[in-house]
């Protein structure tokens, strides 16, 4: 049987709302649990761009060719294995159709890795395709951590694996979406990525009718995997606001994510529900101080408008006027949180977020 991908927007029995703040976004989930998120992008004024972090909250379940949950029967610095797994050789590894696999046990619960994919078609990150019993981490994620260093116990501790949507998957064309498309990035609604610290630009090419890299040449980049673990960037030039429907699955693992240690790194709020600076966990990753200038920031963004923030080493403080105290400051769903780290440190720590529902 091929790979199947299957949609989730349908009428849900027994379900729980989960409802944002200020009309922002709202969660319905079930006990299954699966649901959808309203997630919104603050219009541009159609001369200038306003921006917003964004975030895609859920975790799209998939059929596949063998397990898609099992145990981890061995793990090397980046492959992950089962035994029993059954998939279908190169399945999980094609460049339009990306994956992810998620630790659901032990030490690492909470991590998600991107599958390697078999080929940098439309800008997948390439690497060494799955075969029936071990899939490849991409090598992004593999340089953010040495599997073999998180305590993954072969035998016992186990997987799910999950779909993982692209630029053009998710976001479509102009026609079908409301993106707006250009001939260059200054013409276009702009999307920006960070990985490893390192941000690309993308936008909907008119020209080519794909997604592209502003980069030279405009590569295609229509296969780029939007991560649920990380951030983007939206910088919205028409002067229309726009809304995203995403389906999936609740998260119900704890949430573990790299952040590096020095620069930025954009992390999504992960959670299909409003949370606070004061309980995210933030404190753990960043370096405290008196103000913003000896602190690590956090950045949010609330319609098209950013604010900085702090920690003193006893509560979240805005960038403002007599540094007002911000822990109850929303996370709403579907946005992301801009991380900024001072210094020069090498290497990445690990945010830790417990699940902040009962379902």
């Amino acid at each position: 049987m091929n790979i199947t991908r299957f949609s989730l927007a349908a009428a849900f029995a027994s379900s729980v709302l989960l409802t944002g703040v200020n009309g922002q976004s709202t969660t319905t989930a079930t006990t299954e649990p699966v649901g959808f998120v309203t997630v919104g992008i603050t219009a541009g004024t159609g001369s200038a761009k306003k921006n917003t972090l964004f975030s895609v909250p859920l975790l799209e379940t998939e059929a596949i060719d063998g397990q898609v949950a099992g145990t981890i029967t061995g793990v090397t610095a980046n492959t992950i294995s089962n035994s029993n797994a059954g998939w279908t050789v190169g399945a999980l590894s094609q460049p339009n159709t990306p994956f992810l696999i998620q630790i659901t046990s032990g030490d690492a619960e909470g991590r998600l890795f991107l599958i390697s994919s078999s080929a940098n078609t439309g800008g997948a990150i390439a690497g060494t395709a799955n075969t029936g019993t071990t899939v490849t981490v991409s090598s992004t994620d593999a340089a953010q951590v040495n599997l073999t260093t998180l305590g993954i116990v072969a035998g016992t501790d186990t997987y799910k694996i999950f779909a993982c949507d692209t630029l053009s998957s998710f976001f479509g064309t102009p026609a079908s979406s409301g993106v707006q498309g250009g001939t260059s990035s200054t013409t276009a609604d702009t999307i920006v990525a960070v990985s490893n610290g390192v941000p690309s630009t993308y936008f909907y090419n008119t020209s080519s009718v794909k997604w592209v890299r502003a980069s030279l040449g405009s590569p295609d980049a229509s296969n780029v995997a939007l991560l649920p673990y990380f951030g983007i960037q939206y910088s919205r030039l028409a002067n229309t606001a726009l809304s995203f429907v995403v389906t999936g699955q609740v998260p119900t693992q704890q949430r573990e994510v790299a952040v590096k240690n020095s620069g930025t790194t954009i992390v999504s709020q992960f959670w299909p529900t409003d949370t606070t600076l004061g309980t995210s966990g933030l404190s753990t990753v960043v370096t405290s101080g008196a103000s913003a200038t000896l602190a690590d920031t956090v950045i949010l963004t609330a319609n098209g408008v950013a604010s900085t923030y702090f920690y003193s080493g006893t509560n979240w403080k805005k960038v403002a006027l007599g540094s007002p105290n911000a822990d109850t400051t929303v996370l709403a769903i579907g946005t992301s949180i801009q991380i900024v780290r001072k210094g020069s440190a090498s290497g990445y720590s690990t945010l830790t977020q417990p699940v902040p529902y009962t379902l």
